[in-house]
């Protein structure tokens, strides 16, 4: 008899960590896009992109800079730019960032193509 509740007991845990799972995957599908652009604002732009534009601008300079590609990722996540431009732009974004530098030519050029996404 001792046997059966054993078993009972794991059954009760694969049920709890199935159920995890699947609302973890839910989640995902649901709200991946959301999730995505999230993690990219506040970690990779707030935090990462900032830290590696060029010494030479000022305070000003990359807060405005900072703020334009923030509201970029802003009307992504309202639906007023496509999904396929906000790729695009964190494709670009990530291999400016590969280096662990960003130039100013390279912030340039990320400016001018969220200039150009927006547009579509």
């Amino acid at each position: 008899m001792a046997r059966k509740k054993e078993g009972r007991g794991f059954f009760l845990t694969l049920l709890i960590v199935s159920g995890i799972a699947i609302l973890f995957l839910y989640a995902l599908f649901f709200k991946g896009k959301e999730i995505t652009l999230f993690t990219f604002k506040w970690f990779v732009i707030n935090k990462a992109f900032v830290q590696m534009l060029p010494r030479e601008y000022t305070l000003e300079e990359a807060e405005s800079i900072r703020g334009q590609v923030y509201d970029f990722y802003e009307q992504a996540e309202e639906g007023l730019v496509s999904d396929t431009a906000a790729m695009q732009v964190s494709q670009r974004i990530k291999r400016i960032m590969r280096d662990k530098k960003i130039t100013d030519e390279e912030v340039l050029s990320l400016m001018a193509l969220i200039e150009e996404k927006q547009e579509e």
